[in-house]
């Protein structure tokens, strides 16, 4: 049930990111690059998706994904969209 669960939850995400970032600037990324960022993010912290946000810093865009654990604790996790790792 949570794989069905985080699968349309990233799908969603990037579904809306594509819509978000149609009007944030020339800037944006690949619904793919989003969802690889994403997985990575759950990979590092595990749970579910709360939010997620591709934002540019010093040239370089991150997108930084929200995570609520199975305790209900929150965590924020930023993946640099190159190399698809975890900055924080």
């Amino acid at each position: 049930m949570m794989k069905k669960i985080t699968g349309a939850a990233i799908l969603t995400t990037a579904v809306l990111l594509s819509f978000n970032n149609a009007f944030a600037g020339d800037e944006g990324l690949p619904a793919d690059q989003v969802i690889s960022a994403i997985r990575a993010a759950v990979a590092a912290n595990p749970g579910n998706i709360h939010e997620v946000e591709v934002e540019q810093k010093q040239g370089k865009l991150i997108v930084e994904v929200k995570i609520i654990d199975a305790n209900g604790k929150k965590a924020k996790v930023k993946i640099d969209s190159e190399k698809n790792t975890v900055i924080q």
